[in-house]
């Protein structure tokens, strides 16, 4: 039987100091009932404009071949950077439902390098580090639910991904000196 197992990155409201969520949905029965099981089940909602992932898992759905779509939550104000947290939780998710032994522990010193990096850059800003807090606060309190809805208070997020942008592009700049 082929199957076709699609990855992808979901931006949410969630910290990038936590543990991404990974969710997901499947075609394929087995796929279906193992995600239930793990608390990974999201019911497909998204209603919009559609990317060439989806266009391939429904070309394979109409060809009668099961798929699984695993979607890893990340901070949206990070968006437009590389999240070795989110690519971590992804592979160990495919890992443990393929039954393969994929070694992630390569990720270990980019995802640490990752939150410092974050880290700094929250530290020069107290409405970032209140708004963190907060996110902080409801991914604790929803435990393995979907995220809240992105809020719209004082803190400006675009701003805030601007600001992360740059202050990761100059550490890159500088690692590359």
């Amino acid at each position: 039987m082929q199957r076709i197992v699609s990855l992808g990155t979901l931006l949410a409201a969630v910290p990038h100091t936590r543990p991404p969520r990974v969710t997901g949905n499947s075609t394929d029965p087995a796929w279906h009932a193992r995600l239930e099981e793990w608390g990974m089940y999201r019911r497909p909602r998204y209603e919009g404009p559609t990317g060439i992932a989806s266009v391939v898992l429904d070309a394979a759905r109409r060809r009668g071949m099961a798929s699984i779509s695993l979607m890893g939550q990340a901070p949206h104000y990070l968006q437009g950077t590389t999240n070795p947290a989110v690519s971590r939780a992804l592979l160990t998710s495919v890992s443990r439902l393929l039954g393969l032994a994929l070694d992630v522990s390569t990720f270990e010193e980019a995802v640490q390098t990752f939150c410092i990096q974050c880290d700094q850059a929250m530290a020069q800003d107290t409405s970032i580090q209140a708004y963190v807090r907060q996110l902080e606060q409801d991914y604790d309190a929803t435990g393995d639910e979907a995220p809240c809805p992105l809020r719209d208070d004082e803190l400006n997020p675009e701003q805030l991904m601007h600001e992360l942008e740059d202050f990761l592009r100059k550490e890159r700049e500088r690692g590359a000196e």
